[in-house]
């Protein structure tokens, strides 16, 4: 069962001039959707930048399109260096990942799928699909943003959904400790302080203003956050109850920092996926008639519907094609309430 990690897309007006009209009297911005359907039909831009800096062209296709739902794949391009006896050898190779894009009128949500072809990192397919958007979109003097859905959680909603529910990895565990003075008073069992203090008395020996603890895994040994483990739960109720830092770093979901907000993932059958694409209507289709893709997306959009959208990150200027997304952008957007 694959993971998908869930978006939103904005449309914003640039800050470039005038919004240009469509010949039919409607402004492109009016347009949007509509026109990103049309980009849709076709190969997107796509590319990635290599340490060189040289752009690489990333193959990408359709696979399905249906009433504003297009299933399309993303490609990436790896290099795998070996030795064929005495000759050095480098063989270039594209996996793929799936792409979601709910397109239909007033929606515009994302779901892009968690893997290897891209390393676990859902976000390198987003910033790869919103530079394409903005591209193309920016004949229309629009720009695009594709910002992640979250949550409020708490720090063990978003270790346990992580490890149980989606099978990540933790490869790191990152807590922080600051003077006293930073954070008064400590509420901790004694147990609990004393360790601290052992940790402590090591930063004033070396007249540190504050010590960090790393714990990291190994490829035979997988880091166990469990709650129900005395000693763990009380260093993370210590941390999250005195302001002190604590950070889980996952092989795929990345960094959690307990009191951000957790991201939107949801899990999906390759069945569901390839009945869609394949067009097997007896097996696709849910009891409403609906394809089973369809009815996937439609709770999700109730699942997420309070969730908030990421803060924009500021891009850096690409050629001919410039963009920051930046709160400035609250300009106007389309489908941004759903």
């Amino acid at each position: 069962m694959a993971v998908y990690q869930i978006y939103k897309v904005l449309f914003n007006r640039s800050r470039q001039g005038n919004l240009l009209s469509t010949m039919d009297g409607r402004s492109a911005y009016d347009k949007a959707q509509e026109l990103l359907e049309e980009m849709l039909g076709g190969v997107l831009p796509l590319t990635k930048e290599k340490r060189d800096k040289t752009l690489v062209p990333l193959e990408n296709y359709v696979e399905k399109k249906r009433d504003g739902v297009t299933v399309m794949v993303v490609c990436n391009e790896k290099n795998h260096k070996y030795r064929e006896k005495l000759e050095e050898h480098e063989l270039v190779y594209h996996p793929g990942c799936r792409v979601i894009l709910d397109n239909r009128p007033g929606i515009a949500q994302l779901a892009i799928e968690r893997s290897q072809s891209f390393d676990g990192k859902t976000d390198k397919v987003r910033d790869i699909l919103q530079e394409a958007f903005c591209k193309l979109f920016d004949q229309y003097q629009l720009t695009v943003e594709i910002r992640a859905k979250k949550r409020e959680g708490t720090f063990w909603e978003a270790v346990d959904e992580q490890c149980l529910t989606y099978n990540d990895r933790i490869q790191h565990v990152v807590y922080e400790f600051p003077d006293d003075d930073e954070v008064g008073p400590i509420d901790a069992s004694r147990q609990t302080m004393d360790k601290l203090t052992l940790l402590k008395s090591l930063n004033a020996a070396m007249n540190a203003a504050r010590g960090v603890y790393h714990a990291y895994s190994s490829k035979e040994k997988t880091i166990q956050l469990d709650k129900t483990q005395e000693d763990i739960a009380n260093m993370v109720a210590m941390c999250c109850q005195n302001g002190y830092n604590i950070s889980v770093h996952f092989q795929h979901y990345g960094v959690y920092r307990f009191g951000t907000d957790i991201k939107a993932l949801s899990q999906l059958k390759d069945e569901v996926v390839k009945e869609f694409v394949d067009g097997q209507t007896a097996i696709g289709k849910t009891v409403e008639g609906e394809w089973a893709l369809v009815h996937w997306l439609d709770e999700i959009r109730k699942v997420t519907e309070n969730y908030k959208d990421e803060e924009p990150v500021a891009k850096k200027r690409k050629g001919s094609h410039q963009y920051q997304m930046e709160e400035e952008s609250n300009m106007g957007r389309v489908a941004e309430s759903e």
